[in-house]
C-alpha cells in the first residue's frame, strides 16, 4: 500500500504504532515533522507522483462537527494535508473525544495560510469573515513559517455556521493560499476515549457520539 499521513500530536501516535509493528507500506506524508518522526521509526517515504493515487490517508483533526467536517491547521499544515488526502481512495482521521464539536470553530481559530507579500492587507480582509485575525507567531515570538515558506492567519469566527461557503469565500481572498476546513466529509472516524475507540462511517454522522461525549 501506499499511505498519506498527515501531522499532529495524534497522528505522531500513529506513526509511532506503525514503527512498532512493522509495515511494508510506502508513506508520502504531509509535513516535515512527521518526516522527521517516520524517519526516526524507519517508516519508508515516498513522494506522491503525478496522477497517482493513494490507497489511504490518515490524519487527525483539531475539530469535528456532526456532519463529519474538519476544522485543521493547528499545525499549518493544512495545505499540505487537504493535497494528501485528496489523493487517497479513503481517508481516515483519528482524534480524541475533546474534539467533538457542534460547530467547528468554537474552540480553536481558523487556520489560513497566506504568502508573506502584504500578508497584513489579506489579514485585514479575512477579517470581513470572523471576529478577528491574528498573525500567528511561535513560541520565541517570531513569525511563524509553514512548509511551504508561506504565513498563518488564525482567524476568530466564534464557530462557523456554513463551512462550505465560508471555505470558498476565504480562498477567493488574492494572497490566501488554503484554509483549515475541510469540507470532504472522511471514510472514517476513529474517537479515542478512556474506554477505548469508537468508529463512525461515513453516511452515519456523529450525533450519536456527540451525545455520549462524556463516556
Amino acid at each position: 500500500m501506499t499511505v498519506g499521513l498527515g501531522s499532529g500530536s495524534t497522528l505522531a501516535n500513529v506513526v509511532k504504532h506503525l514503527g512498532g509493528v512493522g509495515t511494508n507500506a510506502e508513506f508520502v506524508v504531509a509535513s516535515s515533522a512527521t518526516r522527521r518522526l517516520a524517519e526516526k521509526f524507519d517508516l519508508k517515504l515516498t513522494n506522491l507522483k503525478r496522477n497517482e493515487r493513494l490507497d489511504l490517508a490518515i490524519d487527525g483533526a483539531d475539530e469535528i462537527n456532526p456532519e463529519l467536517v474538519l476544522l485543521k491547521g493547528g499545525g499549518g499544515a493544512h495545505t499540505r494535508e487537504k493535497i494528501v488526502a485528496g489523493a487517497a481512495d479513503s481517508f481516515a482521521i483519528v482524534v480524541d473525544r475533546t474534539k467533538l464539536v457542534d460547530r467547528i470553530g468554537t474552540k480553536n481559530p481558523l487556520p489560513v495560510e497566506v504568502i508573506p507579500f502584504a500578508h497584513e492587507y489579506t489579514a485585514g480582509l479575512l477579517e470581513e469573515h470572523g471576529e478577528g485575525a491574528k498573525l500567528r507567531t511561535s513560541d520565541t515570538g517570531k513569525t511563524y513559517v509553514t512548509d511551504n515558506g508561506n504565513h498563518v492567519i488564525d482567524l476568530e469566527t466564534g464557530g462557523i455556521r456554513d463551512p462550505g461557503y465560508l471555505s470558498r469565500e476565504i480562498n477567493r481572498i488574492p494572497g490566501v493560499v488554503e484554509n483549515g476546513i475541510f469540507t470532504n466529509a472522511p471514510d472514517r472516524v476513529f474517537v479515542g476515549h478512556e474506554g477505548g475507540c469508537e468508529k463512525v462511517v461515513t453516511g452515519k454522522g456523529i450525533t450519536e457520539i456527540l451525545e455520549k461525549s462524556d463516556f
